[in-house]
C-alpha cells in the first residue's frame, strides 16, 4: 500500500470514529434535554465567550512574531497575525489537525529560504502553549487535591514530566550532536536560541501562561453560562485533559473524542451528559467561529 492510499485509508478510519461517536451521542442522550440547555445560554455570553477565545489567538500570534523575531525571522505583525488565522482555520478544517502548521511553515520559510528554521518556530509555539496549559492543570489540582481522582491525577504528572524531560534532554542532545554530528546539532541551534534571549523567553512564558489561562476561562464563562455548577478549579484542571486527549490520532480533529472526554470528565462531578454535551459543542462552535477569520483572510489573499 503506497503512502497516498495509507492516508486516505487513515482519514476514512478518523472519519468513521468520529461520525460513529458524535451519532451515538445524539442517539443516546435526550436531544430535547440536550436543545433546553442550548437554549438557557445567553447570547451574550457566547459572544463574550468568542471575544475572550479570539483575544487568546491574538495573544498566541504575538508569541508566534517573538518567537519568529528571535530566529532571525523579520516581518511586522500584523503579517504574523494573518498567517496565524489562517493557519488556524487549515488546522481545523484539513484532516490531519496540523495543515495550519504546514501552511505557517511553507509561506515563514519564504523569507529567508529556511524552512527548518520556521518549523521550529511553529514547534516552539505550539509547546509553549501545552506547557503552560499542563502546569495551569497542574495548579488547579494542587489547590483541589479531589477535583479528579488520583489515576488522572497521575496523568498530568505523568504529561509534565514527559515535558519536563524533554526540555532538560534537549541541550545534553544538543551537546551530543556538537561532538558527534555537527550538521544535526546546526539544524538543531535554533531550538536553543532563547536560552540566550531571557527577555524574549519571558515574554514567551508569559503570554502562555496568560493565553491558556484565557481560553480555558473561555469555557468556565460557557459553563456558567449554562448552570453547570462546578468550580473554576475544575476547569483549569479537567481541560487540559480534554485537549490532550484530542490530539491522539484517533478521530478527525479530535471530533467525537472532545465531547466524549467533556461527558466523562464533567460527569465525574455529577453534571448531567446533556449538559458537559452542549459546553462541549459551545466550545468547538467559538473555535470554529473564530477560525473562519483564517478563511476570509486566506480569500482575500492576506497570506501574499
Amino acid at each position: 500500500m503506497n503512502a497516498g492510499m495509507r492516508g486516505t485509508v487513515k482519514l476514512a478510519l478518523r472519519l468513521c470514529v468520529s461520525s460513529a461517536l458524535i451519532t451515538w451521542f445524539l442517539f443516546h442522550y435526550d436531544l430535547k434535554e440536550l436543545l433546553g440547555v442550548f437554549g438557557g445560554l445567553a447570547l451574550s455570553v457566547w459572544l463574550l465567550g468568542c471575544a475572550m477565545y479570539l483575544a487568546a489567538q491574538v495573544l498566541s500570534s504575538v508569541r508566534w512574531w517573538i518567537l519568529a523575531e528571535s530566529l532571525d525571522f523579520e516581518g511586522p505583525w500584523r503579517s504574523f497575525l494573518s498567517l496565524y488565522f489562517i493557519g488556524m482555520y487549515f488546522n481545523l478544517f484539513l484532516p490531519t489537525g496540523l495543515g495550519g502548521d504546514v501552511f505557517k511553515v511553507h509561506f515563514l520559510s519564504r523569507v529567508n529560504g529556511e524552512r527548518m528554521r520556521a518549523a521550529f518556530t511553529v514547534l516552539g509555539d505550539r509547546l509553549a502553549g501545552l506547557i503552560a496549559m499542563v502546569l495551569l492543570g497542574l495548579g488547579a489540582v494542587c489547590a483541589g487535591p479531589s477535583l479528579l481522582p488520583r489515576k488522572l491525577v497521575v496523568a498530568l504528572l505523568c504529561a509534565a514530566a514527559v515535558l519536563a524531560v524533554a526540555m532538560v534532554v534537549l541541550p545534553f542532545l544538543f551537546r551530543s550532536a556538537e561532538r558527534w554530528r555537527p550538521k544535526l546539532a546546526e539544524r538543531m541551534a535554533p531550538l536553543l536560541v532563547l536560552r540566550k534571549k531571557p527577555v524574549a523567553l519571558a515574554k514567551v512564558i508569559g503570554l502562555s501562561f496568560f493565553l491558556q489561562a484565557l481560553g480555558m476561562g473561555t469555557v468556565a464563562l460557557l459553563g456558567r453560562g449554562l448552570g453547570i455548577g462546578v468550580s473554576l478549579n475544575f476547569y483549569f484542571a479537567a481541560v487540559p485533559l480534554v485537549v490532550l486527549l484530542t490530539l491522539l490520532p484517533v478521530s478527525f480533529n479530535g471530533i467525537g473524542i472532545r465531547e466524549g472526554a467533556f461527558v466523562f470528565f464533567f460527569g465525574l462531578q455529577g453534571v448531567r451528559p446533556e449538559a458537559s454535551l452542549a459546553l462541549a459543542l459551545l466550545s468547538f462552535s467559538i473555535q470554529v467561529t473564530v477560525s473562519l477569520i483564517g478563511g476570509i483572510l486566506y480569500a482575500v489573499g492576506a497570506h501574499r
